[in-house]
């Protein structure tokens, strides 16, 4: 094994014995971590070796360095994991209707917490239009963003967030029948929740984002 290589593989086992730290030592957000030093005569390595490894680690967000007190854990974020996906699948042009059913998958799911908890319906209601010509880019985009509310888990609302926007970062021309045909079917989906109708509520979205699929022909 040559030296460069070497230096990889001790970085990584750095790297995972952090991790692992971490973990059995149940630290929490904002927690310190040993120092430099600490970690080089812990693990038999040298500081730079260390360094190279809380590097990666901040890198990935798992870690911050804060001057004054060191180390620290990271509040996570998957936001800029889900981002670096949708970039790499952009470049190898990934077939957006498949990540339309990742999408629908996230929705479906938060119809399913509408019914357990009986979720407020005022938000969705609020972003429902009456004329069609009021319907737009932003209106469709709040109404299923509402939608998404619904779900009180910070990396739910993290990896749907992401997914979510991807699909308004190019905006589609609609005309003004598809327009009121969006309008309705948004429509429909709030009635049906709000009857407490909720497989038919994902009978209607998934047919509403189905037809949309057909936009990323």
């Amino acid at each position: 094994m040559d030296k460069m290589t070497s230096r990889q593989s001790l970085k990584q086992m750095v790297v995972e014995k952090i991790k692992n730290y971490i973990l059995t030592e149940q630290l929490r957000v904002g927690d310190k971590l040993p120092t430099e030093r600490q970690l080089a005569e812990d693990y038999q390595v040298s500081r730079s070796v260390v360094r190279e490894a809380l590097s990666y680690l901040e890198n990935t967000g798992v870690t911050e360095s804060v001057q004054g007190r060191g180390t620290l854990v990271k509040e996570q974020d998957i936001r800029p994991l889900i981002e670096g996906f949708l970039f790499s699948f952009q470049v190898s042009q990934g077939n957006l209707k498949d990540l339309m059913m990742l999408r629908l998958t996230f929705e479906l799911a938060a119809i399913d917490v509408i019914e357990r908890e009986q979720s407020s319906l005022e938000g969705i209601a609020a972003t429902l239009v009456d004329d069609a010509s009021q319907f737009n880019t932003q209106v469709d985009q709040a109404f299923h963003a509402q939608l998404l509310m619904a779900v009180d888990s910070k990396l739910f609302k993290q990896m749907s967030a992401v997914v979510h926007a991807y699909f308004y970062r190019t905006p589609i021309e609609t005309s003004l029948e598809q327009n009121a045909r969006s309008l309705e079917e948004h429509r429909q989906i709030y009635e049906a929740l709000k009857a407490g109708a909720y497989q038919e509520a994902k009978v209607l979205l998934t047919n509403h984002l189905m037809e949309g699929a057909k936009h990323y022909d």
